[in-house]
């Protein structure tokens, strides 16, 4: 049997530089396949999530206010750890987008926040990635 791929298909997968424990793996991968570095973005985000990431990206950079979005340079914010640059574990868009805005909007990133952002970001705490003065901003956010 043959197995025919269309000439157009793109297999496009999502890897945190903080995932070191797979990094053997990341080696033999990299040799297969072209990387394209996705920065996070404001961008494709709904006005009701815009807050929250602004909040979350403050962890990983700092003057995200004067950010150039077309020409980015990050900052490392006090939070983060030396070892480590904004671009490589900074949260993505992907975990503020939401299917609604509004009050809708508001309810899926209010999941989101419980589940996955939280979540993630006192791993990278616990890790080391983000300095436990983290904690008390992580406490904090809201949608």
């Amino acid at each position: 049997k043959t197995l025919k791929l269309p000439k157009n298909l793109f297999i496009i997968g999502t890897m945190n530089m903080a995932d070191r424990s797979i990094g053997h793996i990341d080696y033999a991968i990299r040799r297969r396949f072209s990387f394209v570095d996705v920065l996070p973005n404001i961008q494709p985000i709904k006005e009701c999530g815009k807050s929250l990431f602004k909040q979350v990206s403050e962890l990983f950079i700092k003057d995200f206010d004067t950010f150039n979005w077309s020409e980015p340079k990050m900052v490392r914010s006090e939070f983060l750890a030396i070892d480590f640059k904004p671009e490589d574990i900074w949260l993505g868009h992907s975990y503020f987008i939401t299917k609604n805005d509004g009050v809708e909007g508001t309810k899926e990133l209010e999941i989101k926040l419980k589940y996955d952002i939280r979540p993630i970001l006192k791993e990278y705490v616990k890790d080391g990635i983000l300095s436990d003065q983290a904690l008390d901003v992580i406490d904090q956010l809201h949608v």
